[in-house]
């Protein structure tokens, strides 16, 4: 577990993945007009900071193509897929942590029931784990920092218009609503969606759970068997 120790060190080391995966949350939470009144837009635009904080992590994947370092780690008696799914952990499990105490903090604030804290956290912790399992395939898929920033750039604003993370899902034409479908955000907005209007756990919020965890286990997957180097 190497790797996994050097990137979680990396991980708290890195201002601007710092500033986006720590800081935003907790100005965030704090910030009460977000979490009252109807349209409670605070939920969204968390799980929008986890997606952009979760992008800035996996470069350091893209880094160390560029670097060379990669190609010396791969020598070593590692699968890629093992290499990916340490780096997977390293890059989620500071994310989750710091969304764990948000959420925490927001139940306290704003007198969240306590199962509707612990499925909030749960969609935001497989959010978080699907999105940085999505950004390391998509790292794979270049070779330059800067054709990855701009073409994700794109991508992170589709995923927030039709995934429901700045229009709720239920406002979009159906034909929006079946092409949002296609992304994590979609799912993890679903989700979010039916704890609020039902304030309880419902079949839907549990298929958004199973669709996260088969994102995730698709990214995966794809990273592990395109060659990196």
């Amino acid at each position: 577990m190497i790797i996994f120790k050097y990137d979680l060190k990396k991980s708290f080391q890195n201002k601007a993945v710092l500033l986006c995966t720590f800081i935003l949350p907790l100005v965030l939470i704090f910030a009460s007009p977000l979490w009252s009144g109807e349209v409670q837009i605070g939920f969204n635009l968390m799980a929008f900071v986890v997606m952009g904080g979760t992008f800035l992590t996996a470069q350091g994947i893209l880094n160390e193509r560029i670097e060379g370092t990669l190609t010396r780690i791969m020598v070593a008696p590692i699968t890629m897929l093992n290499y990916l799914t340490q780096k997977l952990l390293a890059y989620s499990i500071p994310i989750a942590m710091q969304i764990t105490l948000v959420c925490l903090i927001g139940m306290v604030l704003y007198d969240w029931y306590l199962s509707f804290t612990i499925a909030l956290i749960l969609i935001y912790i497989l959010f978080t784990v699907t999105s940085v399992a999505m950004a390391i395939a998509w790292a794979s898929l270049f070779k330059s920092k800067e054709s990855s920033l701009t073409s994700f750039s794109l991508v992170l604003t589709a995923m927030a218009m039709l995934g429901g993370l700045m229009i709720p899902t239920n406002l979009l034409p159906a034909a929006l609503r079946y092409v949002g479908a296609i992304f994590p955000s979609y799912w993890a907005a679903n989700g979010i969606e039916n704890l609020n209007t039902y304030n309880s756990i419902t079949n839907q919020f549990w298929l958004s759970v199973v669709m996260m965890i088969m994102f995730g286990i698709i990214f995966m997957l794809f990273g592990g068997k395109r060659r990196l180097i």
